[in-house]
């Protein structure tokens, strides 16, 4: 059967109301349950047995997106055919060809983009959302890697264990597993510990950095050392390419992490959201530093007051604002934040707009300002819609 074919004709689909005569059907996991009475099926196993790409998926609660670009360059760099897909959408051999829809979007619509560019490495981000719903079944990675753990996303795992347990499942299988941790227990299962957690992992073809293999990179951050680490030892793994003495000059870092939007005054944008990355981020520019930040709404609302006081310890100056709120009241989620600052000077400017405005105006007073939360967004997320918005776009307009 000429599954490219068929993808290309659309007559494969994973919706039962799309499902006639001339269509077969994909069962996943997702849509198992809808499709009990159907009794000939294709599975994502089926489509991927038949395709050469080589994939890899980076998990963790920070890098994921660092990571996944500078091994997209890299291999791109060693004349690879490479597709990097997660948080900023769909990009081919380092340009952009769709737009995001989840980090980790479902288990079809990976296959379709496979069978449509055809990659040698299809690198994807994988969240800890995909992993629990099974976004990722049938895909035998080549190369896994583990950026990071600490808290985020409680509002769906309900606790750091279960956290914990879900990004654990991810690596059990034999392949190439890279981790950012310390290794504790080699035996039958070994024990890596991320974050101030044990990992349990699967000992075979297991690779673990306890500090960046890289000291000069392009990107601020020490943090990013790490990052730039992963993806180097990743790409020497799958390659047999020793890339440790590889010139990165010309990597151009990543649309919204530790991006410099203005040099005098130095304005850096990040998608920093949770306080490991923020404590991370902030930690890593010096001087006096104005932090711009809030807090996504409908979601894990025990972070908020360690977010306040990661800024309150790092800061010297603070403004809460609205990121995100969806169906919640911004108000609500900002006292939240409030909580946590006991000593540093805070205002509140709701409107982000306005609150960027005002760290735009104020930036004279300090060595730098960070404006986290959002990245390189391209919109505002209010209950059940989005608005074009751009915090990069915003900064500027007042710079001039």
């Amino acid at each position: 059967m000429n599954y490219e074919k068929l993808i290309n004709k659309n007559l494969i689909t994973d919706n039962t109301e799309e499902l006639n005569k001339n269509k077969f059907f994909l069962k996943t996991f997702q849509n198992a349950k809808y499709s009990k009475h159907i009794n000939s099926f294709l599975t994502p196993e089926d489509l991927l047995k038949n395709i050469k790409t080589k994939f890899i998926g980076i998990t963790g609660t920070n890098g994921k997106t660092t990571t996944a670009f500078v091994l997209g360059y890299l291999l791109k760099n060693l004349g690879y055919n490479v597709a990097v897909q997660g948080t900023d959408g769909l990009f081919v051999n380092g340009k952009k060809v769709e737009e995001k829809t989840l980090t980790t979007p479902s288990i079809f619509t990976t296959i379709k983009r496979a069978y449509r560019y055809k990659p040698d490495f299809f690198i994807m981000e994988v969240s800890s959302h995909a992993i629990a719903q099974n976004r990722i079944e049938g895909i035998e990675y080549s190369a896994k890697i583990l950026t990071s753990f600490s808290q985020d996303h409680l509002d769906y795992h309900k606790s750091m264990q279960e956290y914990k347990k879900v990004k654990e499942s991810f690596f059990q299988d034999e392949a190439v597993k890279i981790i950012n941790g310390k290794l504790k227990v080699k035996s039958e299962k070994c024990k890596v510990e991320v974050g101030g957690y044990d990992f349990n992992v699967n000992c075979k073809n297991l690779y673990v950095l306890e500090k960046p293999i890289i000291e000069n990179i392009p990107m601020a951050g020490e943090f990013n050392k790490m990052n730039f680490s992963l993806a180097i030892k990743t790409a020497e793994l799958l390659t047999n390419y020793s890339l440790l003495t590889t010139h990165y000059s010309l990597f151009r870092g990543v649309p919204g992490r530790m991006e410099i939007v203005s040099i005098n005054p130095l304005i850096i944008v990040d998608f920093a959201h949770t306080p490991d990355g923020m404590q991370k981020v902030i930690s890593s520019v010096k001087g006096k530093k104005l932090v711009v930040f809030g807090a996504g709404g409908n979601r894990d609302r025990e972070k908020r007051a360690k977010m306040g006081a990661v800024a309150d310890e790092l800061a010297e100056y603070i403004i809460l604002t609205n990121d995100n709120p969806r169906c919640e009241n911004p108000v609500n989620i900002i006292e939240d934040i409030k909580k946590g600052i006991k000593k540093t000077p805070f205002e509140i400017i709701v409107n982000r707009k306005e609150a960027i405005k005002r760290a735009v105006e104020i930036s004279k007073n300090f060595d730098a300002v960070l404006i986290l939360g959002k990245g390189d967004e391209k919109y505002m997320e209010f209950c059940n819609k989005k608005i074009p918005f751009s915090d990069k776009k915003e900064i500027l307009k007042y710079l001039h």
